[in-house]
């Protein structure tokens, strides 16, 4: 079926005097075609306008960035912004381009107030969005834009996040509390390609601290995890462990406190009994021998060959006199390293031979009771026969009765 020409449609259009009923009575296949067209210009008209709205909306976001005043509010906006850029068109790519410092400026403000743990997942992040951004801008052939954002993705991290750590380990005092912190850091480290480039500056800082006495250090190096902390952890454990095993060094009293209070005993035992450093030791005997209540760290100092001012005779004598009923107290201390040279043969002899009388006595105490629980037993045993035949005899003269 032909369509009829433009002017006999208007023509009907007139004569129906613009009542839409007629006209399609009239003519409805024309009347369909120019609502098509109708229809058509008018979303035509509505994608445009919803794209400047787009775009108006865009150019606000990236001025908006600028301004912020928090880390998640900017982190949110950058992440809308490489969505936007690559559908926006140049506008929001020239702005940006205007505005490009301001918001890079903005980066460094945000990231200035966290911790040097959030500081590595923050700026890794962010350079990741620089560099879509980078991609983002490409189809508008602005090349200023481009490469600023290409070169500053890598600069993130090469120069700013690399300059963030290093202050933070040569300015920073390790305790328990920066073990989170320090594992960020090696695990960063150790994903970058030259891992060493942090490490070493690291290993120069902790090499100034005093191992022998900074109990914030020693804490700080127990705390810390093989897994998680790599070079460091051995780093500073093959220090302490250097120290400990030297048998020259000194190690603060403070330290060794709490190794005693923390489960690490043995260790203190066996560098006491090791130190030759005499006027060290003299001062750990001073300060710690006979006033803690522990017979092994006592005994660690007694086993310690080196000659200092010592009471360590009288304290065994104390010691077995205090304990003379208990056997297995003697024979401990009779048999730890250094009792023997304290008190002599003679004596040491005698400490034998009261250990074997104890043993002795214990052991005829033992005999006794035996016989006497053995003498016990018989006697119930008789008592009960001497019932059973007392009723024995009661029921046969009762039968004979």
């Amino acid at each position: 079926m032909s369509l009829m020409s433009m002017g006999e449609f208007i023509t009907i259009v007139k004569e129906s005097n613009y009542q839409l009923s007629e006209i399609f009575s009239k003519a409805p296949n024309e009347s369909f075609v120019i609502i098509a067209i109708i229809f058509f210009v008018l979303f035509i008209i509505y994608f445009f306008i919803q794209r400047e709205m787009k775009i108006k909306n865009a150019l606000k976001l990236v001025d908006k960035i600028k301004d912020v005043r928090d880390f998640d509010e900017y982190n949110s906006q950058i992440t809308r912004l490489v969505e936007e850029l690559p559908k926006r068109g140049e506008k929001v790519a020239l702005l940006l381009n205007e505005l490009k410092e301001s918001i890079l400026l903005k980066t460094s403000k945000l990231l200035s107030s966290l911790t040097i743990e959030e500081k590595i997942d923050k700026y890794q992040e962010i350079s990741q969005k620089y560099e879509k951004l980078a991609e983002g801008s490409k189809k508008y052939n602005n090349k200023d834009l481009t490469s600023f954002y290409e070169s500053k993705s890598k600069e993130l991290l090469s120069e700013n996040l690399y300059e963030e750590i290093i202050y933070y380990i040569e300015n920073t005092n390790l305790d328990e509390n920066e073990v989170k912190n320090v594992n960020k850091i090696v695990k960063y480290a150790n994903n970058t390609e030259n891992p060493f480039q942090i490490l070493d500056t690291f290993f120069k800082e902790l090499n100034r601290y005093s191992f022998n006495y900074n109990l914030d250090l020693y804490k700080f190096i127990k705390k810390l995890d093989k897994d998680d902390s790599k070079q460091v952890y051995t780093y500073c454990n093959e220090k302490l462990e250097s120290i400990f095993s030297s048998k020259e060094d000194e190690i603060s009293i403070l330290i060794l406190e709490y190794m005693l209070e923390n489960d690490e005993k043995q260790k203190v035992y066996d560098y006491i009994s090791t130190l030759t450093l005499k006027s060290y030791l003299q001062q750990l005997y001073n300060q710690l021998f006979n006033k803690k209540d522990d017979l092994d760290l006592d005994l660690a100092f007694i086993s310690n060959g080196t000659q200092i001012d010592n009471q360590y005779k009288k304290y065994i004598d104390e010691s077995l006199t205090n304990n003379w009923r208990d056997s297995e107290h003697i024979e401990y201390v009779s048999k730890a390293p250094g009792v023997l040279e304290v008190l002599g043969h003679l004596e040491f002899r005698t400490l034998i031979e009261r250990i074997d009388n104890i043993a002795i006595n214990e052991e005829n105490k033992k005999k006794i009771d035996e016989a006497l629980t053995i003498a016990k037993r018989a006697e119930t045993i008789a008592l009960e026969a001497k019932s059973l035949n007392k009723r024995l005899l009661t029921s046969s003269e009762n039968k004979s009765e």
